[in-house]
């Protein structure tokens, strides 16, 4: 068993290169993450699958905030402060949102309302997991409907937004093309990683993008060490976070749960959807200064490196970007577990 996983890891690796170079070189969105997303979806729907690190991932996300922290500065922050607001009313109107639409899946999926919630909650998928511990399968129903959720968002707004918006330059592009290997860099990573170790014992989600976020402002705005990402090293963040998406769906649970699969994904791609739609509609009238397309972006409740790297790759708004995410990440993760308590406590007495 253990030389036949060793040998699945370096193809798989291999397969997924080649899918993400394939992508490229067709021009396809955010072809470094679904390349490799679709053929570890594949392998381990055939029973060949990998498996997710979580140290690698976390590994993954320091990279990708890395490197788009080095594209801010604080004075783009700043002037953010003022559609703050905005956006926390946009987070808890993706919660009122997810929070209804988690009745279809009562409904039609024949869960349990407290797990039809936090599957539905735009969270992060181990956080909401582990809300819904205690009950029967409820911990890997929630898992697989959440990482539904961010793959379709994944796969269908890259792709739309990329045949909407005129070609732009890519935001990223001069910190890829003049990163170096350097002690800089490896210092500025190490920062990011311990500090990311920290902010999650203190309970904050995402904390390694965060962290490394916060870490690479700090060098940009003092320009010391000076440390810049190579294309090379943001590339593979790309492929083992698109891996790790993939390693999310086994066979057996697929197998297992087929009604549950199909309504979870449409029921995810209808609050996906929904929750778009509200902050397009709200943002014309309350942030009249970011474009459409950043805020599809901004709303869309996928991944946060996911969505900041296609705002990246696409030339749209990284700061608002990254603002709307890490804003509803706090407090979609702040508020799931009371919501939940409230909304099962409420529907049940009724």
């Amino acid at each position: 068993m253990l030389a036949k996983a060793s040998i699945r890891l370096p193809i798989v690796i291999a397969l997924a290169i080649l899918a993400g170079a394939t992508g490229k070189r067709f021009g396809l969105p955010l072809p470094w993450i679904i390349g490799p997303m679709l053929v570890s979806t594949a392998a381990g729907l055939a029973g060949q699958g990998i498996g997710e690190s979580r140290w690698i991932r976390r590994a993954a996300q320091v990279v990708v905030g890395t490197t788009v922290g080095h594209t801010l500065s604080a004075g783009i922050l700043v002037s953010l402060l003022q559609t703050l607001p905005f956006m926390i009313a946009a987070a808890l109107g993706s919660i009122a949102i997810a929070l209804f639409a988690s009745e279809l899946l009562v409904r039609w999926g024949r869960l349990d309302r407290r797990t039809a919630l936090l599957a539905n909650l735009p969270g992060g998928v181990a956080e909401m997991a582990f809300l819904g511990d205690g009950r029967q399968g409820a911990s890997t129903t929630i898992a697989l409907i959440q990482a539904m959720r961010v793959s379709s968002v994944v796969l269908v707004i890259p792709p739309a937004l990329a045949w909407l918006v005129p070609h732009a330059d890519p935001t990223l592009g001069y910190e890829l093309g003049q990163g170096q290997w350097d002690h800089a860099l490896l210092l500025i990573l190490v920062l990011g990683w311990f500090a990311g170790l920290g902010l999650s014992r203190l309970g904050i989600k995402n904390a390694f993008v965060v962290a490394a976020l916060a870490i690479s402002l700090l060098d940009t705005m003092l320009g010391f060490p000076g440390a810049t990402v190579p294309s090379s090293l943001f590339i593979g963040a790309q492929i083992s976070i698109g891996l790790a998406l993939g390693a999310r769906f086994r066979g057996e649970d697929i197998r297992r749960l087929p009604r549950l699969l199909a309504v979870g994904l449409a029921v995810s791609l209808l609050t996906s959807a929904a929750i778009i739609t509200a902050i397009l509609a709200a943002g014309r009238m309350l942030a009249p200064g970011v474009d459409s397309a950043t805020l599809a972006l901004a709303g869309a409740p996928g991944g946060i490196a996911e969505m900041v790297i296609t705002s990246a790759a696409l030339g749209l708004g990284v700061p608002e970007v990254v603002m709307f995410q890490t804003v509803r990440i706090i407090v979609v993760n702040v508020l799931a577990g009371w919501v939940a308590d409230a909304w099962v406590g409420w529907r049940d007495g009724c």
